[in-house]
């Protein structure tokens, strides 16, 4: 079997302003994703997905420098063709970390949708012989508002079944502060809350935020300070009972290993879609295990992102809870045939061969996209109260 074509898939959808959410970048008023179908001599074609924006940039990795690597390869050798990629060609081409590995990402879990599709198993099943059936999921869902309405939002998704929220924090200190509290006092004290600040906070803020959310028995804090600040999370690690969270904009094992090496996390979180594909997402819940650490994989994108995090999550040993973005996504309710649906809390991977999901053409062709995105400038971290 060998590659004779891959081919990127743009797609943007607009958000109704109903359904548009206050983040660190500004209002979200659309969501974008690249797709990739790889495609072979014998008529298999396996899906990949990117995280995130860059469409354009994505794109020209792929056709330029992946494309020509690959074609012509045999697609079931996942492991040599992703050395090959990264260390012969992408690291002189875009660099070690960042947007190229995101493309090679996305290459290698089409890979692995047709592996799985050679030996007839769902990807779960071919990564574990004792996989779990089913995954706990918690709600990406609360975004500043007022105290109330984000109060009334978390009730709302207990009563949907759902057993853990993340609160989007790093806004405003007192207003998170306050927040936090009122989301724990109204959902008691066996919820699971975790929050997030998506690097809005600078070091001494963020010392006084895990005093108080200690306080509310928060689960984790995500991503307090910029993602490069190694030595102001191992430094916050050390002096936090709140677990620290980081993981999403990491990029391959390396980085990773960084954080493990000097003690700067105790939760990771590889996004499969940002980290390097599913081939490097199982090297890092590796090396995590190694150091006695939790996987609680970020997911945030489409429904083929969504399939290959709960495959991964379902495998690994150490995965203990993933993330599921509640938020307003035609891209993940609407892009592949069978959608995949919260059930008591949890979610169970696709039962068919591979990712075990089919595009859905008509809503492609909707959302298929070739024109630019607009940069979005985060807000500043906070760096006093």
């Amino acid at each position: 079997m060998k590659i004779t074509n891959i081919r990127p898939l743009r797609l943007y959808a607009p958000i109704p302003p109903e359904k548009q959410v206050q983040t660190r970048t500004g209002i979200r008023r659309s969501r974008s994703g690249l797709l990739v179908e790889v495609q072979t001599d014998e008529g298999l074609t396996g899906i990949g997905s990117c995280s995130g924006g860059s469409g354009p940039v994505i794109e020209v990795i792929i056709e330029k420098v992946l494309k020509p690597v690959l074609i012509g390869k045999d697609p079931t050798k996942i492991e040599d063709l992703w050395d090959e990629c990264y260390f012969r060609a992408g690291v002189g081409a875009f660099g070690s970390r960042g947007i190229g590995v995101v493309a090679l990402g996305a290459i290698d879990i089409a890979l692995w949708d047709i592996r799985g599709k050679i030996k007839n198993l769902p990807l779960f099943k071919l990564l574990s012989k004792t996989p779990r059936d089913r995954v706990e999921v918690y709600a990406t869902a609360l975004y500043p508002d007022e105290t109330a309405t984000v109060v009334r939002t978390a009730q709302a998704l207990a009563e949907k079944g759902y057993r853990g929220v993340k609160i989007k924090i790093g806004f405003n200190f007192s207003r998170d502060m306050e927040i936090v509290k009122a989301v724990r006092a109204a959902l008691g004290k066996d919820f699971a809350i975790m929050t997030d600040a998506n690097m809005g906070y600078e070091i001494d803020v963020a010392l006084r935020a895990v005093a108080i959310l200690e306080e509310s028995g928060v689960a984790f804090l995500e991503e307090p300070l910029f993602v490069e600040d190694i030595e102001g999370y191992a430094h916050l690690t050390s002096r936090s009972k709140v677990p620290i969270a980081v993981g999403e904009n990491l990029h391959t094992r390396f980085a990773f290993q960084n954080y493990i090496s000097r003690g700067a996390a105790n939760v990771l979180q590889p996004n499969v879609a940002r980290a390097g594909g599913i081939s490097e997402t199982l090297k890092i819940a590796d090396i995590a295990a190694k150091h006695g650490l939790p996987i609680a994989l970020h997911t945030w994108g489409d429904g083929v992102m969504l399939a290959a995090s709960l495959h991964l999550a379902a495998a690994l040993d150490n995965s203990s809870v993933m993330e599921f973005d509640y938020t307003y996504n035609p891209l993940r309710t609407e892009l592949v045939k069978e959608p995949i649906e919260m059930k008591n809390g949890t979610m169970a991977p696709p039962s068919g061969p591979g990712l075990g999901v089919d595009l859905n053409a008509e809503v492609v062709k909707k959302y298929l996209f070739s024109g630019d995105e607009k940069l979005s400038l985060k807000q500043k971290a906070i760096s006093a109260v």
